[in-house]
């Protein structure tokens, strides 16, 4: 397999031999430290300077009580085997910066200083900074595996005693053979002693370069690969159950891919694969299962636009780790024991990323070494040039800025990028769609394979152009058909469809056959029996949401705040007995936040920022005190089409009956009624409480 792993993009802020530490004074290192991080201050965020700022000067008044201690460390009697001396390392690919790190002759130190006092949470931040060493560091993970070096995590009080002697616990105890059991624990009077004690209890005496650890690559070890890969198979965001055909429609995608990548590797192309279907049709899990699995597993990333879907897929894998813990079969495979899953939990979910991460100051990609392969879900999403990213506008279109990053990442060729489509599911000001990455690609000489079904949906112009492109390869397994999502008959999405295009016969067509299989559309006008309908129908461990639209703001006078956002993976994960659960029916999610996951019954709230006239739908937007005309209209369409198609088994609708009074013209009783007639002439059904 091509090392792509190469250099990394972490780096330090000081480096030096012992002798070179110890020749320089307090504020040489201190000025050069503070240089560093004014210099990268310089190529981040404006909105981050005044926070980068306090850290400096918070880094400053600390210097003066760290380096000393660092010093007497390395003129202690037996201490010359400690050769060099790294500080503010920062190890961007797992987003950690390491206080002090001091490489010695068969033991890599991880100091972090504390000043008064250590607490819990200190100790699990230094073992964690070891952990991600051994399980993402190369060098690291090589010298202690070939040579026998050991990792000894460190917490040093700089202003506060300690009151107690360092102890070494040793190496066993937990799931990796090269790390302390425990982090030495130490005060100004103990500091030494708790070097010497490592440096009296290490395996060998073999030395380290310096320059091979800065420089070493970030490569993820097969075992954490493996929890990944664990956690996958057992996360419980999409219900895949009950669906033997969509199963295998997304098996047949994740092969026909997968073949595809294998030959522009080889092949040393830049190419692009696209993936599209409809909601809930499984695009999302296509690309997991390409980043978890198989040969390229460690050269790819699952990148998101959707952020909340990152949370919840986190957390979910996280909990699903930790779960684990009582089935003994699923830890040996994958090597970790049962007390360190609060460790490992946290580095095994590393492969999906919030897209942007990949996006620096000005717009340009900040790429990650391992990602070779990139899948990128919701890839419909990326802006127009000129839309305002971490606070700059983008210098070119978003997918042109991927493109070109990918192509200097990996200059000889052999990139590949997986684009998991969605259609009609634009639900931002600036998103261009599909087309955006055609475009991308004949701009930058890629090549695409793209299936004809895809070419054909509506987002698409100009399809003879891209069908017959020299540079077009074909898949015949690129779009996904069926929707997981209400199980008992797909053809909610057709009568979504159908709802929003305005096809009124055909929706009641459908909601006539939706209710043959027990799958009635119900409206209500009471919101406190909606929410006992969802109560009712929610048994066990299944879900149900209040969900609105982001502009519904006159829902308020109902008690839903759509402005106020619950924190998603809580909303979708803990169970009803938490008041943070979407179980409650309190708050209500919108949907920028629901788009990608899933419920088993949702409450779609439906308020006048999206109405019927009796002829066609019109869009609005609260602005002051009355809505004012959106021209948007097509956003609109899509973030209801959105609501509309989050649950799996059933759905009310929540119409307003706006205020009877006529003293509040935002909730004109007409804005609602006119809703509430058309969906029942779409055939959607009353229900009574």
């Amino acid at each position: 397999m091509t090392d792509s792993l190469r250099r990394g993009p972490q780096s330090a802020w000081y480096e030096g031999t012992r002798e070179d530490f110890l020749s320089a004074t307090t504020q040489d290192v201190a000025n050069q430290l503070a240089g560093r991080a004014a210099a990268e201050s310089l190529a981040i965020e404006s909105a981050q300077t005044q926070e980068w700022q306090r850290s400096i000067s918070l880094l400053q008044t600390h210097l003066g009580e760290r380096i000393p201690l660092i010093r007497d460390v390395l003129a202690g009697v037996g201490s010359e085997s400690i050769r060099h001396v790294i500080l503010e390392f920062d190890f961007r690919r797992r987003g950690l910066r390491l206080d002090c790190v001091l490489l010695a002759d068969g033991v890599i130190f991880v100091v972090e200083f504390k000043r008064t006092r250590l607490a819990r949470a200190d100790f699990d931040q230094v073992m964690t900074y070891a952990v991600n060493l051994l399980e993402f560091h190369k060098v690291t993970r090589e010298w202690c595996a070939e040579s026998g070096g050991i990792v000894v995590p460190v917490l040093a009080l700089t202003t506060g005693e300690l009151g107690k002697r360092p102890e070494w616990f040793g190496l066993a105890g937990h799931s990796w053979p090269s790390l302390a059991h425990r982090p030495l624990e130490c005060d100004r009077d103990s500091i030494k002693d708790a070097f010497q004690l490592a440096l009296k209890n290490r395996r060998t005496d073999s030395p380290l370069s310096s320059r091979k650890w800065i420089e070493s690559s970030f490569r993820p070890s097969s075992s954490i690969l493996d929890a990944a890969l664990s956690l996958y198979g057992n996360h419980d965001v999409a219900a895949i159950e009950e669906h033997a055909a969509p199963k295998e429609a997304i098996e047949a995608s994740v092969r026909e891919i997968r073949k595809q990548i294998e030959a522009a590797i080889t092949c040393g192309e830049y190419h692009i694969l696209f993936l599209s279907g409809a909601p809930g049709a499984g695009k999302t899990l296509v690309g997991l299962d390409i980043v978890m699995r198989g040969e390229f597993a460690d050269q790819s990333v699952f990148v998101t636009g959707n952020a909340p879907l990152v949370d919840v897929l986190n957390k979910a894998l996280a909990a699903s780790y930790r779960a684990q813990g009582r089935q003994p079969p699923i830890w040996a495979m994958t090597g970790y024991k049962h007390t360190d899953a609060h460790l490992v939990a946290s580095a095994a979910t590393f492969k999906i990323v919030k897209a942007h991460k990949f996006l620096s100051e000005r717009g340009r990609i900040h790429h990650q070494e391992d990602s070779r392969i990139l899948v990128f879900d919701e890839a419909q999403r990326t802006y127009e040039k000129g839309r305002v990213v971490l606070n700059k506008p983008l210098p070119d279109h978003e997918a042109d800025l991927i493109l070109a990053a990918q192509r200097g990442m990996f200059p000889h060729g052999g990139a590949v990028v997986v684009a998991l489509v969605g259609h009609n599911q634009a639900i931002n000001r600036g998103e261009r769609g599909i087309k955006a990455w055609l475009e991308a690609a004949d701009r930058g000489g890629w090549s695409f394979s793209i299936d004809d079904e895809t070419l054909s949906l509506a987002e698409i112009t100009e399809r003879d152009k891209w069908s017959a492109h020299p540079k077009r390869k074909h898949l015949f397994h690129g779009h996904l058909r069926q929707s997981m999502r209400f199980y008992r008959n797909s053809a909610v999405e057709e009568w979504v469809g159908a709802l929003i295009d305005g096809r009124i016969a055909d929706a009641a067509s459908l909601a006539t056959q939706l209710g043959k299989h027990e799958s009635v559309i119900w409206l209500t006008r009471n919101l406190s029996s909606a929410r006992r309908w969802g109560k009712r129908h929610a048994i066990g461990g299944q879900r149900v949401g209040l969900i609105a639209s982001g502009q519904a703001r006159r829902l308020a006078a109902e008690g839903l705040f759509v402005d106020h956002k619950p924190d998603i993976a809580d909303w979708m994960l803990t169970p009803g007995s938490d008041i943070r659960s979407s179980n409650t029916l309190e708050t209500v999610q919108n949907q920028y936040q629901i788009q990608g996951l899933e419920l088993d019954y949702s409450i779609v709230c439906w308020d006048a920022d999206f109405r019927h006239n009796g002829t066609e739908w019109t869009a609005h937007k609260l602005k002051g005190e009355d809505w004012q005309n959106d021209s948007l209209i097509n956003v609109a369409k899509n973030g209801y089409r959105v609501l509309l198609t989050r649950a799996r088994k059933g759905m009310v609708i929540f119409v307003p009956k706006g205020d009877l009074s006529g003293e509040d013209k935002t909730r004109n009783v007409d804005f609602y009624d006119g809703v509430w007639e058309f969906l029942k002439k779409c055939g959607a059904l009353e229900f009574e409480d």
